[in-house]
């Protein structure tokens, strides 16, 4: 970027050569209007560099929300994180621009633990003759259904648990229990034909 003393020597470098626009004179009303130019070009330069930096989500400043706007966030899942500050949006914003997604265990557990939450994953296998006797006995259906095992991370907050009392009703379960967030996250990224399973072991 040219500072303004830089653009002002170009600006009189531009005058026509002879006595009427003398090149070192720097008190005139020519002078002082020349120096007004140059300060307001090197402004414009100023904020041509900012528009370049705000181009780039690690270091947005003017622009960042309408980076967030623009990707969605906060949205409905990371809306019920408790302390959403500049520094946290960012983290999201970038998680969100550069990972598309997976299908491993590996990247539902990085998912989890991005959050703060430690899980294990269960594919239920269909039970077959070659299976061993202690094996759980998943129907052919259970292939598109898989268990997420929430170890540890849950929170009061994000945090479901009832039971039945005598006032349910008669088609209510006999006890209910849940995490919105990380239930959220979860399917959010799954695969679109498969169903899951939640379990938690610290509620």
């Amino acid at each position: 970027m040219a500072s303004y003393q830089e653009y002002e020597e170009m600006l009189r470098q531009l005058l026509p050569p002879g006595p009427a626009f003398p090149r070192g004179d720097y008190e005139s009303m020519m002078a002082m209007l020349l120096e007004v130019f140059a300060l307001e070009l090197s402004r414009i330069d100023s904020r041509v560099d900012a528009l370049v930096r705000e181009d780039d989500p690690r270091v947005s400043v003017e622009c960042f929300r309408e980076w967030l706007e623009e990707w969605g966030l906060p949205d409905v899942c990371t809306g019920l994180l408790d302390n959403l500050t500049d520094s946290v949006l960012r983290q999201l914003l970038l998680f969100r621009i550069t990972v598309p997604g997976g299908q491993s265990r590996a990247f539902f557990a990085d998912l989890a633990e991005r959050f703060g939450y430690r899980i294990q994953i269960d594919e239920l296998a269909r039970h077959t003759v070659m299976s061993e006797v202690m094996d759980a006995m998943w129907s052919q259906n259970h292939p598109y259904i898989w268990r997420v095992n929430v170890l540890s991370g849950t929170s009061e907050e994000n945090t479901t648990a009832s039971m039945h009392t005598v006032i349910g009703g008669a088609d209510e379960p006999l006890a209910w229990w849940g995490d919105q967030l990380i239930e959220c996250l979860i399917e959010r990224y799954k695969p679109a034909q498969t169903e899951v399973v939640y379990g938690y072991f610290n509620m």
